[in-house]
């Protein structure tokens, strides 16, 4: 009797043991919004890996969902594309930054890319902008894109994901009328199921 109490609390230890490593995984991947208290309807500022990113498009906040993976990252031979992917009201919204230049060949590398500033107007810049599957290649005025901090979290000493937090702003136009994106905000793990290499 006593080997099968013991055995029965080995079992429930190690599903338990189990469970608690599938939630953190979870976890790592979910999103995480927590609403700026002096910018109603976007995320806060973190550098947690939240999953979370957040701007406005004149007033109206544009932000990620619990529904769609928030962030995809491109590179290829020249050139990285990121597509940020959330909702702006009931509107399905991408916007999509593609810098020219030297690219990560992994997520483990886009470490490279901390404290890195890209003045959206320069040449090799391209920001779209897809609302409601209509993609419209923007034209920018002024603006800037911030990569404030990319670091590497492990998990039982293995690299899980690199996280990759800053800030974004600029002025276009849209449906030929001026428009201003601003308090653009984001924080992501960037791991094997978001970066692609092509």
């Amino acid at each position: 009797m006593k080997k099968i109490l013991i055995a029965f609390v080995s079992v429930l230890s190690l599903n338990l043991l189990f469970s608690c490593q599938k939630m953190s995984d979870y976890e790592l991947s979910g999103t995480v919004f927590i609403e700026d208290p002096y910018y109603p309807g976007l995320p806060i500022y973190s550098e947690w890996g939240y999953n979370t990113f957040g701007a406005y498009i004149d007033r109206k906040p544009f932000i990620s969902t619990d529904y769609d993976l928030p962030v995809k990252l491109i590179a290829n031979s020249d050139t990285l594309h990121m597509i940020f992917r959330g909702r702006m009201g009931q509107k399905s919204v991408d916007m999509t930054f593609s810098i020219k230049g030297p690219t990560p060949s992994s997520y483990e590398d886009l470490i490279e890319l901390d404290e890195t500033n890209y003045n959206l107007q320069d040449t090799g810049r391209l920001v779209k902008l897809k609302i409601d599957g209509t993609t419209t290649e923007l034209r920018i005025i002024e603006g800037e894109l911030k990569i404030n901090r990319v670091q590497r979290l492990f998990v039982d000493e293995e690299l899980s994901r690199t996280i990759m937090s800053g800030y974004f702003r600029f002025k276009t136009f849209l449906y030929d009328e001026p428009v201003a994106i601003s308090q653009g905000r984001f924080d992501f793990g960037i791991g094997y199921e978001n970066f692609y290499r092509y």
